[in-house]
């Protein structure tokens, strides 16, 4: 009876031993194909064009200094602005020596000497070395620059290369560097045809109206769940919520995305990020840069834009990265009523704890176009006089302010003139002179001034046939001149 049971209980376990390795042999983990289904994997669908870090970083203007008192400003992407930009890009800066910026009449160069001025904001040297060759000790390379500043001695034919910081006191000048005279001569000579600027303090605002253009453009917009499913790896664990304002919000426990502004606004958040007191400047803003690439794209140029470059908040510089878009020429500005033409970022050492940005993206051809023109002259020089914080702002620049349609279909884009702050804020100075104003009209008029004021001045001296250049920088220039003089102007400032 014993032996019958052993037996039994031996061929139990044969069979379960076969029965195991045909189970090892046909279903071995790995071997079969897995169907991944809608929830347990995501994949994150790619909603706009990626970009590299060198083509969001760029002067927000160049200043060509001219000598005599003359100056010109050119702003991107016009095409005189992309050959200065791209010539000075290829040449390299190399063994800097650190001064004082007080060591140098800054005015005196700017009015008497040639050459040419790089507006950064405040960009961080590892940034901008990513864009140039720029070598230097680490001090240098842990500062931010707020200009480079190219100038030439027309005597000795010397060309000096200064990097300004943005702490207002520092200068590095580079004692090796391959630009030469001849080149500062070409530079310059790219704002022969410029309409005329004169400084304002450490602003350049022109001395008549300039041509700008106002748009109505159409636009697409991404929905709600293509950012949804862009943002959380898993969107089947996400519950959907509305709050008393209408926005749509998503969330997993953690993280959080509201949609805004009738699904034209994205707000987004990440709590669980790290909390220290240390952040890096260059680390926060590829990083910025990689995550948009990740979760959105981009919609056509952005130029990334320092903010708070000037507090010394401990842990507290360096969050904030800021992209502002453009429309052709133009930076895009709004305000907190219709929220476009920006991304913003909060983060905390590399890890993106806030994430804000428009779903809306432009079409590549507008509806309709106008030209209007921007005031310049006098009545530009006193609004800003008259503005509140004038000595905390940095640059003034010609933009467009957006406003939507009543249909809902377009938005309108209207030419104003912008200031930026020292914090990296932005107002509107004042907007565009009414439709139908002959800005060509205030060009000739003021052109014959400057052709009477020259030839008085070289009667004066007794040197009427001398061609004596005048207050645009021109030399002087006939009557029956300044139509083909205005064509060519029109050619250096149109993008």
């Amino acid at each position: 009876m014993i032996e019958k049971l052993k037996t039994v209980i031996l061929s139990v376990l044969i069979v379960l031993s076969l029965l195991q390795s045909y189970w090892l042999a046909y279903s071995m983990p790995g071997l079969a194909a897995r169907v991944r289904t809608g929830i347990d994997y995501v994949n994150t669908e790619q909603m706009g064009p990626v970009e590299q870090i060198e083509n969001v970083i760029f002067p927000e203007s160049i200043v060509l200094h001219m000598g005599q008192s003359q100056h010109t400003v050119l702003y991107p992407p016009t095409n005189f602005y992309d050959l200065v930009f791209r010539k000075i890009q290829a040449v390299g800066f190399k063994s800097f020596t650190r001064y004082a910026k007080s060591s140098y009449d800054w005015n005196q160069i700017r009015d008497k000497k040639k050459g040419v001025e790089l507006r950064f904001d405040g960009v961080p040297v590892a940034l901008l070395g990513k864009l140039m060759k720029l070598e230097g000790d680490l001090l240098f390379t842990a500062d931010r620059i707020d200009r480079i500043w190219i100038y030439m001695d027309e005597d000795t034919e010397l060309v000096h290369a200064f990097l300004i910081s943005s702490d207002g006191r520092t200068v590095y000048e580079a004692s090796r560097t391959d630009i030469t005279a001849r080149d500062v001569e070409e530079y310059i000579g790219f704002g022969q045809y410029g309409t005329s600027y004169k400084p304002d303090g450490d602003i350049y605002l022109p001395e008549i109206s300039i041509e700008a253009v106002e748009a109505v453009v159409g636009y697409k917009t991404y929905t709600a769940e293509q950012m949804q499913r862009s943002l959380f790896a898993d969107p089947g664990t996400t519950r959907t919520l509305e709050n008393l304002n209408g926005a749509l919000i998503f969330t997993d426990g953690k993280r959080g995305l509201q949609i805004e502004q009738n699904g034209k606004w994205a707000s987004y958040t990440n709590p669980a990020a790290p909390q220290t007191t240390q952040n890096d400047t260059t680390e926060n803003v590829l990083a910025s840069l990689q995550f948009i690439n990740e979760h959105g794209g981009w919609d056509g140029m952005h130029r990334y834009v320092p903010v708070n470059s000037t507090t010394d908040t401990a842990g507290d510089d360096g969050r904030m990265v800021l992209f502002q878009q453009y429309y052709g020429a133009y930076p895009i500005v709004s305000d907190e009523l219709y929220k476009f033409g920006y991304m913003q970022l909060l983060l905390q050492q590399g890890i993106v704890m806030e994430y804000e940005r428009s779903l809306m993206t432009l079409d590549s051809v507008a509806q309709l176009k106008t030209t209007r023109w921007l005031p310049g002259g006098e009545l530009l020089r006193s609004t800003l006089q008259a503005m509140d914080r004038r000595s905390e702002i940095r640059s003034v620049y010609p933009a467009v302010r957006v406003n939507p349609s009543s249909d809902g279909q377009s938005l309108s884009l209207e030419p104003v003139w912008a200031a930026r702050y020292a914090d990296g804020t932005q107002r509107i100075v004042m907007s565009a002179q009414p439709a139908g104003y002959d800005g060509v009209a205030e060009r000739h008029q003021w052109q014959l001034e400057q052709q009477q004021k020259n030839t008085t001045a070289s009667t004066d001296k007794g040197n009427s046939g001398a061609g004596v250049t005048g207050g645009s920088g021109r030399s002087n220039t006939s009557v029956s001149g300044l139509s083909d003089l205005e064509d060519k102007t029109a050619a250096v400032e149109t993008p």
